[in-house]
């Protein structure tokens, strides 16, 4: 059976589907990286693969609202994995796992983010969250009304079981929660730009306070990078640490905010930690 790495495409997605697959992990890069992770993360999807595991890289476009994205990711699962699904069965590879149901206990579901992509899966947790009768103070304690409609609006016609990333655990590689600052480097033309209504959002206050009101994170890991300025200067790291109650495991490893990047050769020492972490989260769920 031909177990060669490759990147398929597929609706919604770049996807190496395994021909026997122990699990499944859903890829999101960070800013600019993440529209083209075949290329910049393709180091670590290949080590994910020679591993056992179905690699789907989701490119996603730039942009400072951060909703919609997220929620258009999440609401393309069910066709991409219809479309995985009926390639498997195409190529004669084993197909079980993708029929099986993605939030169940036993579910070998998993995501892996780098970077602004640890934010998108940080959103997707908290659709996952959103009974709406029973949250929408805290919605809209967190984001505003405004918000708060734009989601609901977003999420109509959409069924939540669909949208869930209930016991999908998540792996955070150098997270970064920020704001438009981080994006326009001049902070007299960000401030204005967030004056204007035209910055970020969710902003990282929203994001942590839906966070921290947030049931789930539970079967969150966290990598992060002894020499990442960016993550330090967002705060990210620090703060899902001092919120240790949501974190499952939390490794720091030689490197920098860019160290997941990789074509060719990447880092292999992230690499085999971002294995084990996934092979303890499994264990977990």
């Amino acid at each position: 059976m031909n177990t060669e790495f490759k990147f398929r495409p597929i609706p919604f997605g770049w996807v190496a589907i395994h021909p026997k697959p122990i699990g499944v992990v859903q890829l999101i890069g960070g800013a600019f990286f993440g529209s083209f992770p075949t290329i910049f993360y393709r180091y670590i999807a290949k080590r994910l693969f020679e591993s056992g595991y179905t690699v789907v890289a989701r490119p996603f476009r730039f942009t400072f609202r951060h909703w919609p994205v997220a929620i258009g990711l999440i609401k393309e699962q069910k066709p991409l994995f219809n479309g995985i699904l009926e390639e498997a069965k195409k190529l004669g590879y084993e197909y079980s796992i993708y029929e099986e149901d993605p939030c169940a206990k036993s579910s070998n579901y998993f995501w892996l983010g780098h970077s602004l992509g640890t934010k998108y899966i940080a959103l997707l947790e908290l659709l996952s969250d959103l009974e709406f009768k029973k949250n929408q103070g805290i919605l809209e304690k967190c984001v505003g009304k405004d918000q708060e409609k734009q989601i609901e609006y977003s999420l109509r016609n959409a069924d939540i079981k669909d949208i869930s990333l209930i016991n999908q655990p998540s792996i955070l590689m150098a997270p970064v929660i920020s704001g438009t600052r981080s994006a326009v480097p001049v902070p007299f033309i960000a401030d204005l730009v967030d004056r204007l209504g035209f910055g970020v959002l969710p902003k990282p206050k929203q994001t942590y306070c839906l966070i921290k009101n947030s049931r789930l994170f539970q079967l969150t890991a966290l990598i992060s990078f002894s020499k990442d300025k960016i993550a330090q200067e967002a705060g990210t790291v620090r703060w899902l640490q001092d919120i240790g109650k949501k974190l499952f495991i939390d490794e720091k490893l030689p490197g920098k905010h860019l160290t997941p990047l990789g074509w060719l050769r990447g880092n292999d020492q992230l690499a085999d930690t971002v294995i084990q972490v996934i092979k303890k989260l499994a264990e977990r769920v």
